[in-house]
């Protein structure tokens, strides 16, 4: 805290790329840093959670181009940015008359300023080209970092399904778009193939939005991916994250991204593994690309180990669940501030040791999702799950965690943090996912459908 305190002093601050309900605890950090009260420009509408109160902050609420798809309503929203609307360019000179503020963008901001104001620790093109999930596959080879074999075709029939052919290893395979029409995540742009009526829906997909492909086989096991923070004279690994995705028996050929929780642990060599190849990986990138600040690896723990399929050079989800263990510390703050070449005590090595041994104290996380459907507001309400799943829960019993609803760009976001201490450590907290929805589906009306958990392949330590 007293490290950031000389970058916020007495600033105004501009937040935004996020919607404005999920902003406002950036906004009370940055005013406790000593800002001047910060004003949010939410590009993706009100949002899920409370709003500002006057003192807390200034805010605007603006509304990306309806869309069904999350991560397009992220690009809509980043795309706002580029060309804001005369009233938000209006409110933005009446809080900042003298353009003197700086602009704190979501994870995924690769603007280096927005109405003319700098923005802290953007994505420079270089870093943003690596999330490319069809050019990744060669960082990987040049950073001696062993993966499943894979495939890059053109965006057609027969040369995915030829490929599909070649790379099938029992469980079908997964096609990824490359990043034509913007970047993706949350396995959007992501299709698991197994029957001909896969490869239709996929090919729907894929030929309205790339040019090119990636196929590799379908990686039974956990999903997950590991934080690390490349400093420069450093790369500081973190401790691994579930990924929270499952599978949709309504449209098998989608993975459905929900989230990512810390309570999963792999075995200790599994950890030390990924732990390593993030440190390799976070040397590459420096090397390659003069990376700086947080990325992550994601991958599958398979019954043969770690295999990586992706880099996101960037913060990712898993890194909110990581600083929820240390409250008192402003991580994702600190890591876009070494991104943006910061010159900063940072003493990288006790950070590490700092964020990792209090990050297997302290579990958090849960799961979420943004779904088409418009949700009633609901604030943190008790559930209790038992031999039938989810209920809510009566004043009288503790709680196994607690139920956000409200809007989102797309219809509706429903949230549940799970409550660490009654939750098992060590197990995948996909089971409980799956539990919660359908729980969701009953009583919030979210029209999720039946979901499946990832199966676990290989021993965790809770075993």
């Amino acid at each position: 805290m007293d490290l950031l305190r000389p970058v916020f002093a007495r600033r105004r601050v501009i937040l935004t790329g996020e919607p404005v309900a999920g902003l406002l605890a950036k906004a009370r950090l940055v005013h406790t840093l000593g800002a001047q009260r910060p004003f949010i420009l939410g590009t993706q509408g009100v949002g899920t959670g409370p709003l500002p109160r006057p003192d807390e902050a200034e805010w605007l609420a603006l509304d990306p181009t309806p869309t069904t798809s999350f991560m397009e309503a992220i690009r809509s929203g980043q795309a706002l940015l580029v060309d804001l609307p005369a009233h938000a360019r209006a409110a933005l000179d009446d809080y900042d008359p003298d353009r003197s503020a700086i602009v704190l963008g979501s994870l995924l901001n690769d603007l280096s300023e927005v109405a003319g104001r700098p923005c802290l620790g953007h994505r420079e093109p270089r870093w943003v080209a690596l999330e490319d999930k069809t050019v990744i596959d060669e960082f990987w080879d040049r950073a001696g970092i062993a993966r499943m074999p894979s495939e890059v075709v053109p965006a057609r029939r027969d040369a995915l399904v030829a490929a599909a052919e070649r790379l099938e290893a029992g469980l079908g395979t997964v096609w990824v778009a490359d990043t034509r029409d913007g970047i993706h995540g949350g396995a959007d742009g992501a299709r698991w193939i197994r029957t001909r009526r896969d490869v239709d829906e996929a090919l729907a997909f894929v030929e309205a939005h790339a040019d090119r492909v990636r196929v590799m086989p379908f990686l039974e096991g956990i999903p997950c991916s590991i934080h690390g923070v490349v400093f420069p004279d450093y790369v500081a690994a973190l401790r691994p994250v579930e990924m929270v995705t499952l599978r949709s028996q309504v449209h098998p050929s989608r993975l459905f991204y929900a989230g990512a929780a810390s309570y999963w642990d792999p075995l200790p060599q599994d950890r030390d593994h990924m732990r390593a190849l993030a440190r390799r990986a976070g040397g590459h990138l420096r090397e390659v690309a003069d990376f700086r600040g947080a990325f992550t690896v994601d991958g599958v723990m398979t019954e043969h180990g770690f295999q990586p399929t992706e880099l996101n050079p960037r913060q990712g989800a898993g890194m909110s669940v990581l600083a929820r263990g240390l409250p008192g510390l402003p991580l994702p703050l600190l890591c876009d501030a070494v991104s943006a070449g910061v010159d900063l005590d940072y003493r990288p090595r006790e950070l590490e040791r700092l964020v990792v041994r209090r990050a297997d104290r302290q579990r958090g996380g849960g799961t979420w999702r943004a779904v088409p459907a418009p949700l009633a507001p609901i604030e943190n309400q008790a559930v209790a799950r038992g031999p039938g799943g989810y209920r809510w829960a009566s004043d009288e019993e503790p709680p196994d965690g607690w139920v956000g609803a409200g809007p989102s760009a797309i219809g509706g976001f429903v949230r549940l943090t799970l409550n660490a201490a009654r939750t098992e450590i060590g197990a995948s907290v996909a089971p409980v996912a799956c539990d919660f929805f359908r729980f969701a589906d009953e009583h919030l009306h979210t029209g999720v459908g039946p979901l499946e958990p990832a199966k676990p392949t290989r021993t965790t330590r809770a075993e």
